[in-house]
C-alpha cells in the first residue's frame, strides 16, 4: 500500500477510536412543545426543489440530444437518474423529514437514501457527459476548459475520488455524524441538518464512484479491490449500526423529548433505527458486491474462451502448414 494509503487508514482508525471513547449522550432537551406539527406533509423547499428541477431539467436535455446524436445514453440512464432524485425528494422534500423529528427509525430512512440509494444510482446513470450534453456549447466548452488534464479542480477530483481517500471521507462523515453531539446538534440547528445531509450525499457520491465506475472515472480499478473495497465499507457499516441498535442506553435525548409516535419508546426506536441502518446498508453492499464478482467472473470467462479461440486457430494453421 502506498505511504499516503497507509497515513489514511492509520488517521481513519485514530478517528473512529476517539469517536468510540467518547460516544456519551449529551443532556436531553426539553419535551417539544404542544404547538408542533405531528405528522406534517410534503413541504416544497424552494432550494431543494429548484436544485432537482435544474439537475433533472439538464440531465433529460443531455439525455435526448446524445440520443439523436447515436451517443451511449440508455433509457437504464435515464429511469436510474429519475429515481435517484426520486429518493432525494423523498428524503428532503415528504413527510419523512418531518417525521424523522420524532422517530429515529426515520431519520435513518432518510440517510439511508441520500448514502446508500441515491449516489450509486445517480452514477450508474453516468451524470457527467450527458449533464454536460445539457448545457449550451458555450458553458460545454467552458467547463471542458475547467477540466483539462493538468487543472486544479481535476487533480482535486482524483484526489478525492482515489480509493483510500474517497474511503476515509466517506467512514469518517457516517461516524462523526451519529456521534450524539454531532447528531443532536443537526437536530437543534436546521443549518447544521442541512449540512449534515449534503455531506452524506458528497461523500456518499466519492465513496461509490471507484464502483459504479462511470465515464467520468480518473482510472479504471482491479474488480478484486473494489470486493475489498466494499467488504471493508460493509464491515464497519455493521459495526455502527450494532453500536447504535445494541447501546442498551438512548445515545440521542432529543428522541426523549418527542412526542411518541404509535407507541414506540425511544430504545425501541434506537434499536429500530439501528436495525434500518444494518439492513439497508448491507442489502446495497451485498447487492455491488455480487455484481462486482460477477463482472470479474464475466471477464475471466472471456479471457479464457478469448485464450481458447486463439489456441484453437492457431493448432488449425499448423495442421494447414
Amino acid at each position: 500500500m502506498p505511504s499516503h494509503g497507509r497515513a489514511i487508514t492509520a488517521a481513519a482508525v485514530l478517528l473512529l477510536l476517539l469517536l468510540f471513547s467518547t460516544w456519551e449522550a449529551p443532556p436531553a432537551r426539553a419535551h417539544l412543545g404542544a404547538s408542533e406539527e405531528f405528522l406534517p406533509g410534503w413541504h416544497w423547499r424552494w432550494d431543494v426543489t429548484s436544485v432537482l428541477v435544474l439537475f433533472g431539467t439538464l440531465y433529460t436535455r443531455g439525455w435526448i440530444r446524445l440520443r439523436k446524436l447515436g451517443g451511449a445514453a440508455g433509457c437504464f440512464h435515464l429511469f436510474s437518474y429519475t429515481v435517484a432524485l426520486a429518493a432525494i425528494a423523498c428524503a428532503l422534500l415528504s413527510p419523512l423529514d418531518g417525521l424523522a423529528s420524532y422517530l429515529l427509525i426515520a431519520h435513518m430512512v432518510q440517510h439511508e437514501l441520500l448514502i446508500m440509494i441515491a449516489p450509486p444510482l445517480i452514477l450508474l446513470a453516468n451524470p457527467v457527459p450527458v449533464l454536460l450534453w445539457g448545457l449550451g456549447s458555450r458553458c460545454r466548452s467552458r467547463f471542458g476548459n475547467v477540466m483539462a488534464r493538468h487543472s486544479l479542480l481535476r487533480q482535486a477530483r482524483d484526489f478525492l475520488g482515489s480509493m483510500p481517500v474517497a474511503w476515509f471521507l466517506y467512514v469518517a462523515n457516517l461516524w462523526a455524524w451519529h456521534h450524539p453531539l454531532l447528531y443532536e446538534a443537526a437536530l437543534r440547528n436546521s443549518t447544521i441538518h442541512d449540512i449534515e445531509h449534503l455531506l452524506f450525499f458528497l461523500t456518499g457520491l466519492l465513496f461509490w464512484w471507484p464502483v459504479a465506475r462511470p465515464a467520468s472515472r480518473p482510472a479504471p480499478v482491479h474488480d478484486a479491490l473494489r470486493i475489498l473495497y466494499l467488504f471493508l465499507a460493509a464491515t464497519q457499516d455493521a459495526v455502527l449500526s450494532g453500536l447504535i441498535a445494541l447501546s442498551g442506553t438512548v445515545l440521542y435525548p432529543h428522541y426523549e423529548g418527542a412526542r411518541r409516535v404509535w407507541g414506540v419508546t425511544p430504545l425501541e426506536d434506537q434499536i429500530g433505527g439501528g436495525i434500518v441502518m444494518f439492513a439497508v446498508g448491507s442489502t446495497v453492499y451485498l447487492v455491488a458486491i455480487l455484481l462486482v464478482v460477477n463482472s470479474l467472473l464475466s471477464a475471466d470467462r472471456h479471457k479464457r474462451s478469448t485464450k481458447g479461440a486463439l489456441r484453437d486457430g492457431a493448432v488449425e494453421i499448423e495442421g494447414r502448414v
